[in-house]
């Protein structure tokens, strides 16, 4: 069924669907998309699935779904949700940038910029929907909910897969993050490059592992800039944009981010507190020379989140506001 369908038989267009992207390899004992949500989502009982699959809540834009559906590799697919009460959100971004294609935004820790899990109003998407009446807005990017910081969105749906080859795999945006680290173990060198493979735990769906022997597929430059009691401030510059991935490479090399419910040295996280937050900023995008679309001026161009990395480091050390 196709969201054109879902929208006459009356669903609430406020509400934006969901997208997951079926893995390559599909779970152990999962052989149709029903019982890959079932694996997917524990905490959602099997009834509320039962409910979606049978009203049309689960669709792609290929083909209908129902729960009979058998699994498909790389798959893209739609849900809809509903959530009784959703935890508070931070709402306090700041548009940086925008032209009649892209609008970057500098988003605060603790905001989904799309639904999920227990978000489905409260994100980064129907705030901007709110505010600018654009149905059409994008994240080009991923950032993760409790990442501050820069996200690249598309506002055109024409010029949507073109300003898309920005993120393509040899990105021509440079993305540069302020981390700020607990040492858990002393860095090697001041400057190092990260070079592992990262892949989803086959145990814990929400969660990446670096696995070992394998080619790498996550890589990313590090430059610890300083160093205070226990913490370290880190310079993080991705060439890859795995899930999760500064996240797991930097716990992997013993230097985990401070605040990291899922990676850090302290396992446990209250989605109702927001008053703490995870010390990860996309602090810098860089474009340059990047065409247009048709023949206008090529787009150069430099944004900075509104956290200065000492600032950053200093509030982090003192466990001011992030």
């Amino acid at each position: 069924m196709s969201e054109a369908d879902m929208e006459q038989k009356g669903d609430r267009r406020e509400v934006r669907p969901s997208t997951v992207k079926l893995p390559e390899q599909p779970p152990p004992g999962v052989p149709t998309i029903f019982e890959f949500f079932l694996h997917r989502f524990p905490r959602v009982p099997r009834a509320t699935w039962v409910e979606r699959f049978a009203t049309g809540k689960v669709w792609s834009a290929e083909e209908s779904i129902d729960a009979e559906t058998p699994y498909r590799p790389l798959f893209e697919v739609h849900y809809r949700r509903e959530v009784g009460v959703e935890p508070p959100v931070r709402e306090d971004y700041r548009v940086v940038w925008s032209d009649a294609h892209l609008l970057v935004v500098d988003k605060p820790p603790n905001l989904p910029v799309t639904p999920g899990g227990r978000w489905v109003r409260g994100c980064l998407l129907h705030l901007l929907l709110e505010t600018t009446g654009n149905k059409n807005i994008v994240p080009l990017h991923r950032l993760d909910r409790l990442t501050s910081g820069l996200i690249l969105l598309s506002v055109d749906p024409e010029t949507r897969s073109h300003f898309g080859r920005l993120f393509q795999p040899r990105s021509m945006v440079e993305k540069v993050y302020t981390a700020v680290c607990e040492v858990v173990e002393a860095p090697r060198s001041r400057r190092l490059s990260l070079e592992d493979h990262i892949a989803r735990s086959p145990e814990e769906y929400w969660r990446q592992v670096v696995l070992q022997d394998l080619p790498a597929n996550a890589r990313c430059d590090i430059e610890v800039v300083s160093e205070e009691s226990g913490l370290a401030l880190v310079r993080v510059r991705p060439s890859t944009g795995r899930k999760h991935q500064i996240r797991v490479q930097l716990a992997h090399a013993g230097l985990p981010i401070l605040g990291d419910p899922l990676y850090g040295t302290v396992r446990s996280h209250n989605p109702d507190d927001i008053s703490n937050r995870m010390w990860l900023d996309a602090h810098e995008l860089i474009v340059r020379d990047f065409p247009r679309p048709g023949d206008g001026e090529s787009l150069t161009m430099s944004w900075r989140s509104s956290r200065p990395p000492a600032e950053l480091f200093r509030r982090a050390v003192t466990r001011g506001s992030g």
